[in-house]
């Protein structure tokens, strides 16, 4: 699919999914659109589908549960375009919700629903929820720098790919070593570390890009603003070279213009069309689907809340 053909069918999923109510605000239906975008099916058949998961959620989670507001619209997306069942994802909710307290991992980000979530999307299979507990009592940091969103996140995706919690283990702290070698990298050094354990990417290798895409910042004056060192970081671990931000830029300026400017809303959009359909040099679609989910519920929250709030940041 072309970046024109991309733009054309996102455009057409947002106008369906505002043409009925209830409808989610013009933020929400971008970035729920975009994850409907690759999924195999007419625009009115994937908008009935997303419809009636948002739907069921009032039934599972509650009126205000998690996932909430503008985030249950895109969780609606996701599980549209993977084919999830809503009984599919309440079953992993619940029994993350029963094991939380014997596993003694601490709390559990939106009350589960960010793990049910990846555990349903990243594994066909199974739902493997002992694999998570193991892999986040093996991952979980510090009291003091915890963060269950962040945690739960990738507990879940390295859980859902059957990876070795010691593996993941070693091989953060390796990567860890070569992002605190480098005086530019040295800040998002866990960020880095996390990345590549997640992507299966070689660390020097990633570094290199990581310090290539920070070098050209400049050079992108319209997006410059919003290309900070964590999104670089994101991109390099994604296999993104300065090639790609050009790419990125130029989709940017062909999204139609309701498309939110605040904070990097537009610009993780476009990152978004762009990666569509991409094979990632490291990781596959476990890869990617790790990037839209990050982008997207960063998004949300950063224009509901109107900051810059990134999943992996923490």
């Amino acid at each position: 699919m072309d970046t024109q053909t991309k733009i054309d069918r996102l455009t057409a999923l947002y106008e369906a999914l505002r043409a009925e109510r209830p409808k989610p605000d013009q933020t929400a239906a971008w970035f729920a659109a975009s994850a409907l975008v690759p999924a195999e099916g007419s625009v009115a058949d994937l908008v009935m589908q997303t419809r009636a998961l948002h739907g069921e959620f009032k039934d599972v989670v509650g009126r205000h549960g998690a996932p909430n507001g503008s985030l249950r619209w895109v969780c609606a997306a996701l599980m549209a375009h993977n084919g999830v069942a809503m009984e599919r994802f309440a079953a992993a909710r619940e029994t993350l919700r029963d094991q939380r307290k014997a596993s003694k991992t601490g709390s559990l980000h939106a009350g589960g629903a960010r793990a049910a979530l990846v555990l349903c999307l990243a594994s066909k299979a199974d739902t493997p929820v002992e694999r998570f507990y193991e892999m986040k009592r093996a991952i979980l940091p510090p009291w003091w720098r915890a963060s269950p969103q962040t945690t739960d996140t990738f507990a879940a995706f390295h859980a859902a790919r059957g990876d070795d919690p010691r593996v993941v283990v070693q091989n953060r702290a390796r990567a860890e070593e070569v992002f605190k070698s480098s005086r530019k990298a040295r800040g998002h050094k866990r960020e880095g570390a996390r990345l590549c354990a997640l992507m299966d990417a070689e660390p020097r290798t990633v570094l290199r890009r990581y310090e290539g895409l920070l070098e050209a910042r400049s050079d992108f004056r319209k997006i410059r603003s919003s290309l900070d060192r964590s999104l670089l970081m994101e991109w390099a671990a994604q296999g993104l070279e300065t090639s790609d931000i050009h790419a990125i830029a130029e989709i940017r300026e062909h999204l139609p213009k309701s498309v939110s400017t605040l904070g990097s809303a537009r610009l993780r959009l476009a990152h978004l069309l762009h990666i569509q359909g991409r094979e990632l040099p490291e990781g596959g679609q476990l890869a990617a689907m790790a990037a839209v989910i990050a982008a997207q519920a960063a998004v949300i929250v950063a224009v509901s809340s109107a900051s810059t709030v990134a999943v992996t940041a923490s």
